[in-house]
């Protein structure tokens, strides 16, 4: 899907875009999505087949339904910039809803200590945790694997585009603690200083980015205070190790005896 202006006053959204023959746009086939997945797979270029089966080149089944929805902000360049960013946060990572089975009664005068965030503080409003798994902890010695991200892009928020600092040992409550991190590339496969050692490719830009040269500085990541910075736009990944504080650990599970 995509959107566009024309015409002052106008917004054309289009959701779903269906053609019977090749609009000679480039993909050499027609854009025929069906509700039962059926396609033309023998059809010549530009043409449908005839005989509505499957894998024949033809098919007879009712077009694509898409529904969805769209959330438009209408503001300032910079205001708008700034919820669109949150919106689509919180519209990509909704929380997961889970239930657990129990009698009511047994639980009404402990709900209070069920709530349970990780992080000692929230996060600023411009970060986002992408990663925090350990399900490749077999393969880095048992650290954990983080990734967090810069929201905003150049330009976008006089404030929130700037770059952001972060403390990876304050980042979680007293219940964990990072005790030791390194940076590693983004798919965590090898060390960043291997990447950054490595002859780079001269990319020519477009003057009209000038304005980003403020932020082409990488600031290296200091694995004795374990700080760092977050560019607008820039995702930086992490093995870290974790220490559990057990004693914390169990005043949270006695709000479930």
């Amino acid at each position: 899907q995509g959107g566009t202006s024309l015409h002052d006053g106008e917004v054309e959204l289009m959701v779903h875009r269906r053609v019977l023959k090749d609009d000679n746009r480039g993909v050499e086939e027609p854009l025929n999505e069906t509700m039962c997945g059926c396609n033309d797979i023998n059809a010549p270029p530009g043409g449908m087949g005839e005989h509505g089966h499957l894998g024949d080149g033809g098919c007879w089944c009712e077009g694509l339904t898409i529904r969805g929805s769209h959330l438009i902000i209408l503001d300032k360049k910079e205001v708008a910039n700034d919820l669109r960013r949150q919106i689509v946060e919180k519209v990509y990572f909704k929380p997961y809803v889970g239930f657990m089975g129990s009698s009511f009664s047994k639980l009404r005068s402990k709900l209070p200590k069920i709530g349970f965030s990780a992080l000692r503080t929230p996060l600023p409003k411009n970060v986002n945790l992408v990663t925090l798994t350990n399900n490749y902890a077999n393969f880095h010695q048992g650290h954990v694997l983080l990734r967090v991200s810069h929201v905003y892009s150049v330009g976008e928020h006089p404030a929130l585009s700037k770059p952001v600092h972060l403390t990876l040992s304050n980042l979680f409550s007293r219940r964990f603690r990072v005790v030791k991190a390194r940076e590693v590339s983004l798919t965590a496969n090898q060390p960043i200083e291997r990447i950054h050692s490595r002859k780079r490719v001269p990319w020519v830009v477009n003057e009209r980015v000038s304005a980003s040269k403020a932020h082409v500085k990488k600031y290296p990541f200091d694995q004795t205070s374990m700080s760092l910075w977050l560019r607008p736009m820039e995702v930086r990944t992490f093995l870290i190790k974790l220490e559990e504080n057990h004693k914390v650990e169990s005043e949270f599970h006695s709000g479930f005896d």
